[in-house]
């Protein structure tokens, strides 16, 4: 394990200047190819998942509640009501803001060199994610920036909500008081936004009571299983991760707990990358 933070400190903080070199040139074509990327999801007909997103009608948000529907909202009410400001935006600013955001967050996860060369990596799971323009690569975020800021899990919790079992990682860790804010602040998300529009609460309890059982077809399915056995066994490595502190163990379950596990699902995984670096550095300062 010295042996890997040694290597793994040498390539962030080469000591010869060509060493150096290289790893800027490498970081500077990582960055035209997440700059390319951008200009291609901005100005062409991409990003079909964040349409929904942008056409959020408050008067009739569950109109289009079935996954796998052209333009499906599943969220909570409280995530289509901060949306809402942007729906004034055209399409293509729209557009430009929300790919800037996804590879904003993958290229903070994963560093310009690893997101370049996930998102020209035939098959990459990344690519899908960032050309539907879903929020896996923004849940993987907020589970980075949890363990600095709990809130941040109401991201998950109130959006694909069984991802947000990862929080049960707190509580296998005893860090009662993260716990208790991370599920204070949702709470009280969900409180503000109750007050403002109750029925839609109501409506969306019964959007995701009736997509528990549709079927996912199996050549789309990252992951097999009924999400209920994959939620108990998601809680079992969140909890079991605190215990241990193998924070890594926190995206894992998450994604094994994905409501619908596409393959793109598999993009919350690049929260390992952050969280394996951060570790790095920690050991390495030590």
């Amino acid at each position: 394990m010295d042996r890997l933070v040694e290597i793994g400190h040498q390539l962030m903080y080469p000591r010869t200047r060509r060493g150096r070199l290289a790893r800027d040139a490498a970081r500077l074509a990582g960055l035209g190819v997440v700059l390319f990327v951008w200009w291609l999801l901005t100005f062409n007909d991409y990003q079909h998942d964040a349409r929904a997103y942008w056409t959020v009608d408050l008067d009739s948000l569950y109109a289009r509640g079935e996954v796998g529907g052209e333009d499906a909202y599943l969220y909570s009410p409280a995530f289509a009501q901060l949306m809402l400001p942007l729906t004034f935006l055209p399409w293509a600013v729209f557009a430009g803001l929300w790919a800037a955001l996804n590879l904003a967050a993958l290229t903070w996860m994963a560093g310009p060199v690893i997101a370049g060369i996930l998102l020209v990596v035939p098959g990459s799971p990344v690519i899908d994610e960032v050309g539907t323009g879903n929020i896996h690569l923004m849940l993987a975020a907020a589970i980075v920036l949890a363990f600095r800021w709990p809130g941040a899990w109401a991201l998950p919790l109130l959006t694909k909500v069984t991802p947000g079992v990862g929080v049960l990682w707190l509580a296998g860790a005893r860090r009662w008081r993260s716990l208790a804010i991370a599920l204070g602040a949702t709470l009280l998300i969900v409180l503000v936004s109750f007050a403002l529009a109750p029925q839609l609460w109501f409506d969306w309890v019964e959007v995701l009571t009736g997509n528990v059982d549709r079927p996912i077809p199996t050549e789309i399915a990252a992951i097999p299983g009924p999400l209920v056995i994959r939620t108990a066994v998601a809680a079992v490595i969140a909890v079991a991760g605190g215990w241990l502190g193998w924070r890594w163990m926190v995206p894992v379950a998450a994604t094994i707990a994905l409501p619908v596990p596409w393959s793109s699902g598999l993009t919350i995984l690049v929260a390992i990358i952050a969280l394996a670096g951060a570790h790095l550095r920690r050991t390495a300062d030590r």
